[in-house]
């Protein structure tokens, strides 16, 4: 009935309708969230960022935890070339892939300073807020996370051990002042970086007070936002935390466990995040 062309085409056809399904139905179930799959980069090319894991989560913490803003917070440590092999940093181009990812999405990047004014009820935050941070203060978040910041006009909040500025491999004074004065914000991570769930009363509220003191003297400027060294904190250290700062960040995220501004979660952020889909999926 048919000739041997028109079979040949239509087979043809029916091939590319049940692959183009099937990668459809893929998408939509999440199978291709992945960084570095041919499928998953052709996902992301052709229906951008997949938050839909992120969207999910925030729609849990407005449940369990209305009072707290629903943000994505990201904890960053360091942002350096040629360091493949440390878990802990991410490539300066891989950073600005993360921005630009988020951009696309649909975010608007935040810092501590915006969260404030809304807890102060002086501003809103946009319905999808981002808010990057890092942690320990590392000389590399000026040299190359700081620029792409200010190429990408998006705020940074930078957590730093006061014991440690100016030290081999930290960022000097001057270098957080000149940030502070271009819309980042510095927050504290205590004076020694140690475990404070590990230490007496005494000895937190040390921490706590002399790291806040150590970085107004500093700056010149309110510091009014900590993170906890190794993103760990128990009832005393909340407590001590609780006389000196207006909110305070984990080091994970547990969708499950309610919030306060004293226990703000984050996602940690490693080497193998190539695209901002695997963030989500770290606790």
């Amino acid at each position: 009935m048919f000739n041997k062309e028109f079979r040949e085409g239509l087979i043809v056809t029916g091939i590319i309708c049940l692959c183009t399904g099937l990668f459809s139905m893929a998408h939509y179930m999440g199978w291709l969230a992945q960084d570095s799959s041919l499928l998953g980069t052709l996902d992301r090319n052709i229906y951008g960022p997949d938050i839909r894991q992120e969207m999910d989560r925030l729609k849990q913490v407005k449940e369990t935890t209305p009072d707290v803003p629903r943000i994505t917070a990201l904890c960053y440590h360091e942002v350096e070339p040629g360091r493949a092999w440390d878990p802990l940093n991410v490539s300066p181009e891989v950073f600005r892939c993360h921005i630009r990812e988020f951009k696309e999405a649909g975010y608007t990047f935040i810092g501590v300073g915006d969260l404030r004014k809304h807890m102060l009820g002086i501003a809103k935050l946009p319905e999808k807020s981002v808010l990057i941070s890092f942690d320990d203060g590392y000389a590399d978040n000026y040299a190359y996370a700081y620029p792409i910041l200010r190429e990408e006009k998006v705020p940074g909040t930078f957590f730093v051990v006061s014991g440690t500025v100016g030290h081999d491999n930290r960022m000097t004074a001057d270098a957080l002042r000149e940030m502070l004065a271009n819309g980042m914000d510095i927050g504290s991570h205590t004076v020694n970086h140690e475990n404070l769930s590990e230490m007496d009363e005494t000895d937190i509220d040390y921490e706590m007070r002399e790291s806040k003191a150590a970085l107004e003297k500093m700056l010149g400027k309110p510091v009014f936002a900590l993170a906890y060294p190794e993103g760990k904190a128990d009832e005393a250290v909340l407590e001590s935390v609780k006389k000196y700062y207006d909110m305070a960040f984990l080091a994970s995220v547990s969708p499950e466990n309610k919030q306060t501004m004293y226990t703000l979660q984050r996602y940690g952020v490693f080497s193998w995040n190539e695209h901002i889909e695997s963030i989500f999926r770290n606790k």
